[in-house]
């Protein structure tokens, strides 16, 4: 039987309020010192308390006194963290500390504590040596309570050794005590620890009774705590009395409250009685499953106990599963940890259990050695009892009543004897009788094994794949609301910080006079700024972590990216009187394809760091390119990093040591993000400091970098682009996306010929014969991808390049592998589509034309389509039209996003793809929001938006 699952300690009521007291010649000059004692009841891991604990031990201003109370913070600070190993090594040093005062407080704290964290270690015969020498320094300090509450705990410690008389001997004495000196809590904790007796006892009639009766005091105390433990126990009980639901019911009401309160001790009691429950309900794969969970919890605090228990179970479904092996050296495991603790009748079943074992695995002298030495322990148990019983009446009949009680114990004990050995001889033959057919049957057995070893292994596998699918698709479902989580609180949050962040700057600019309330709303700005960095930040993270973020590649030169980060950080050093140094060892205009935005964040990321921590000195950005690899290089003349936090800078939420925060504010995302996105890039990020000179962080990317040299004829200007000659077809179903990509194109040279959705663009293609072939991909009645085909199966091999909003790495790459020449993102970049088509039309030999393009007329056209388009997918949506609403939301986010509507694009491609998915109240809350946007930009034409 597995152990008892719940059983009160009454010393945790006396735990979780005690404290040392102070010294009353405590010094002004120490109060500081003893607040950082106190903080330690208050910190949220054992690592901060430990890291803590050993800086204050090495202060110089430290007495003995608040050294005491050090020592006796940080062992009650392991007690609660489960250190048990840890919480031992402390009390041992506080008794050393206070031997010179065996009655006080701190040394009968210290003796009774080693007895506290012995015990959940599972050594009970030295917790119960350590208890009765707490029980000795408690009767001279005549403290009843104490006596009682020390009474209790050996009355637990003994019943773990089932020596049942010697616990009801303490429970009794404590009771006693209680009765007087106690309260209704105490009353409820002793009836919890005497239904363990009873259980052992198998009344479990009573012990039911009596747990019921507790439960209803802890709820009138509102102590959770002793709740759980009953109703672990009741489940006991339901198992023992084949009641397996309510068995279950009360057990993982109980293993609730442990996770709530991260108990692992408990946990892995709980776990090992749900496996055996399973077990003798045959669901074996659950009573293993059960059974790992408990090891685990029992590692989490190295618990012999915990590991004892779970063995049991865990052997018998590993007999079960005729994993025979496995179930011997587990058997031998429980049987040796058993013997460790002192737990005879559990050393007993172990050996049972073993014979059995090693009957299944043909070997019949061992299991007969292990029978054996079953009913040795059995008969030793029973003369153990039968002396303690004898020792009892001594003590309380008379002398001429005694000797008659002797007589007939004796001639009980000799019944026993005979009636064992009796059983004995019957289970002999029929182990014999076992063996004899086990080896007569096992050829049979192993026959037939083989027939079916093939048929069974597909099953298992099929079985397999089937759970690995569950659990896969619940893992995707878990993601995707996470991700739909992330993406509802971005706009949630953006939307009225954007509003925020408005208000604040026309206010800036309204109350120029002011100077007070200027400083006052330059602060609500700054902040707000900060606020919307951070939101970022930890967006990023979270999608990096759900495997969700993907990069958006583009082909820029680096030289842009270079200038961008000078203009950024130019201002701001010459603010602080810092020198900013760009080493741009780039000897000829070079293009890269990479995520231009992810890269320039994480310089923005090195290069504020360096100007936040550098008072003095420089900043320097170094840029080169190697051979497969741009490399950049940000270096300052800052407050440095000592060597031991190097190894942690990268970590979320760090930086360096507790005082770079306080004094330089930031919450640490940064460096975790930037390492995280270089990473996702297939790049590395390093860094070099020395404290007070400096650092120095290395970000190399791998790419193909080429040199860039413009058209034959000349290089382009920063303002214009050479003109272009030859036939372009643009095939997009947003009209006024077709306007502006139509007036892009032609404005460098070409002739443009348009298509509104795929049917046409086939039409035109094959009749013109375009040079190039600007393609989306979402358009009604053909779609790009299927013109893209019809086209090729025709014969038209000119260049087609897909023209679309989705940009990310999956999408392009998928393009590419359709056959598609190359990729236009949404929203177009000016520069890179002359680049494109000069790769496949003639130069003219005419003045340049200029890039910059009058798109005020078409953003106004657009806004005038909102209101219509904000109809339509009203429409769409109460006739239920899925498919339609997804074309009209694809639509509408690529047009969105060309005339710088971010918000309106992101909400509707989010709507496109919550479409797919049977999520329909998500796909109502976006709606909603889409259709907002769209009212509220209809709405604000006056705006400058773009």
């Amino acid at each position: 039987m597995t152990g008892i699952s719940g059983l009160r300690l009454i010393w945790l009521l006396l735990f979780m309020g005690v404290t040392m007291p102070w010294s009353a010649g405590a010094t002004t000059d120490s109060t500081s010192l003893d607040d950082k004692l106190m903080t330690l009841d208050d910190m949220s891991s054992w690592q901060h308390v430990a890291r803590a604990g050993a800086q204050l031990r090495g202060h110089p201003n430290l007495s003995p006194k608040q050294l005491e109370s050090l020592i006796e913070s940080l062992g009650r600070q392991a007690l609660k963290y489960q250190k048990y190993t840890t919480a031992t090594q402390y009390f041992r040093e506080l008794e050393q500390l206070t031997e010179h005062e065996p009655l006080s407080d701190a040394f009968y704290f210290s003796v009774k504590f080693q007895g506290v964290a012995t015990y959940f270690q599972g050594h009970f015969i030295q917790a119960a040596a350590l208890y009765h020498r707490a029980l000795n320094v408690a009767t001279e300090r005549d403290n009843p309570l104490e006596i009682a509450n020390i009474h209790s705990n050996l009355g637990l410690t003994y019943m773990q050794t089932h020596q049942l008389d010697l616990s009801i001997i303490h429970y009794v004495a404590a009771h006693q005590l209680y009765e007087i000196h106690g309260d209704k809590q105490d009353e409820a904790d002793i009836m919890l620890n005497l239904s363990g007796v009873y259980i052992q006892q198998y009344r479990y009639a009573v012990a039911e009774k009596i747990l019921l009766r507790a439960i209803k005091l802890f709820i009138e105390l509102e102590d959770n705590y002793g709740r759980a433990l009953s109703q672990a126990n009741l489940g006991v009980i339901y198992r023992l009395t084949e009641r397996w639901e309510l068995s279950r019911v009360n057990q993982m009401a109980a293993i609730a409250y442990y996770e709530s309160t991260e108990s692992w001790q408990h946990l892995s009691i709980e776990y090992a009685n749900l496996a055996t429950l399973s077990l003798n309900e045959g669901k074996v794969e659950q009573s293993l499953a059960e059974a790992n969970f408990a090891l685990y919890y029992a590692e989490q605090v190295d618990s012999l106990d915990g590991r004892r228990e779970t063995l049991y179970p865990l052997s018998q479904a590993l007999f079960v599963r005729g994993e025979y092996s496995q179930a011997r050296e587990s058997t031998l495991e429980f049987i040796a940890i058993s013997q460790e603790t002192g737990a005879a009748r559990r050393e007993k079943d172990g050996y049972l259990l073993l014979s059995f074992i090693q009957a299944a695995l043909d070997k019949p002298q061992q299991a007969l050695e292990s029978y054996r030495t079953y009913h040795k322990l059995s008969k030793e148990l029973l003369s153990r009892s039968l002396s303690k019983k004898l020792e009892q009446y001594q003590a309380t009949v008379a002398e001429n009543e005694l000797n008659q009680e002797i007589k007939t114990l004796k001639q009980y004990q000799a019944l026993q004897k005979l009636q064992i050995e009796q059983r004995e001889q019957l289970v002999w033959l029929g182990v014999l009788l076992v063996l004899s057919l086990g080896i007569a049957g096992i050829s049979i057995y192993r026959k037939r094994v083989l027939q079916h070893t093939k048929a069974e292994l597909s099953r298992q596998v099929a079985q397999r794949t089937a759970q690995l699918q569950q659990v896969a698709d619940e893992l995707r479902e878990a993601n995707q609301v996470k991700s739909q989580f992330l993406a509802n609180i971005s706009h949630e949050i953006r939307t009225p910080l954007t509003s925020i962040l408005g208000h604040t700057e026309a206010l800036l600019l309204d109350h120029q006079r002011d100077s007070a309330l200027q400083e006052s709303l330059k602060v609500v700005h700054r902040q707000g700024d900060h606020l919307r960095e951070l939101i970022c930040d930890v967006l990023d993270l979270s999608k990096i972590e759900a495997l969700q973020f993907e990069l958006e590649l583009s082909e820029f030169e680096l030289d842009g990216l270079i200038t961008d980060i000078s203009d950024m950080f130019q201002h701001a050093c010459v603010q602080k009187g810092l020198k900013f140094i760009i080493h741009n060892q780039l000897l000829n205009t070079y293009l890269v394809e990479l995520d231009y935005i992810r890269i320039k964040q994480v310089l923005i990321n090195l290069l504020g760091n360096a100007v936040k921590f550098t008072e003095q000195g420089s900043v320097e950005l170094t840029v080169s390119v190697s051979e497969g690899a741009v490399l950049f290089i940000v270096e300052d003349t800052g407050i440095g990093m000592d060597e031991k936090y190097l190894n942690s800078i990268f970590d979320c939420f760090q930086q360096g040591d507790n005082s770079i925060s306080r004094r330089f504010g930031g919450s640490g995302l940064g460096l975790s993000l930037s390492q995280q996105l270089i990473d996702i890039m297939g790049g590395k990020i390093s860094v070099e400091s020395t404290l007070h000179k400096g650092s120095k962080f290395s970000v190399e990317i791998p790419c193909f970098a080429k040199r860039y040299v413009g058209s034959s004829k000349q290089e382009i200007a920063a303002d214009t682009l050479d003109a272009l000659s030859g036939k372009v077809l643009i095939a997009e179903d947003h009209s006024d996306n077709r306007a502006l990509f139509s007036r892009l194109v032609s404005n460098m040279g070409p002739e443009v010929f348009i298509a509104n959705n795929g049917e046409t663009a086939i039409e035109v293609c094959l009749s013109e014969f375009p040079d190039l072939v600007l393609m989306d991909i979402q358009m009604p009645k053909v779609d790009g991808l299927e013109a893209f085909r019809i086209l090729r199966q025709a014969g038209f091999n000119g260049p087609i390049y897909a023209l679309t909003a989705n940009v990310m790495a999956r999408e392009i790459k998928g393009y590419l592998e359709h056959g598609f020449t190359g990729h236009i993102g949404k929203p177009v970049n000016t520069k890179l589509l002359h680049q494109i088509l000069s790769k496949h039309l003639e130069h003219k030999e005419c003045s340049t034309s200029h890039m910059q393009i009058d798109m005020s007329d078409l953003t106004a056209s657009f806004l005038e389509t909102l209101e219509e388009e904000r109809y339509n997918i009203i429409d769409l949506w109460e006739s239920n039209q899925t498919q339609p609403l997804k074309n009209a939301c694809h639509r509408l986010a690529g047009a969105a996003i060309t005339f710088g509507f971010h918000d309106i694009a992101h909400t509707a491609k989010q709507l496109d793809h919550v479409l797919s998915t049977p999520d329909h109240n998500q796909a109502q809350h976006l709606y909603l929001i889409l259709c907002d946007e769209l009212k509220l930009a209809a709405a604000s034409e006056q705006l400058n938006i773009v």
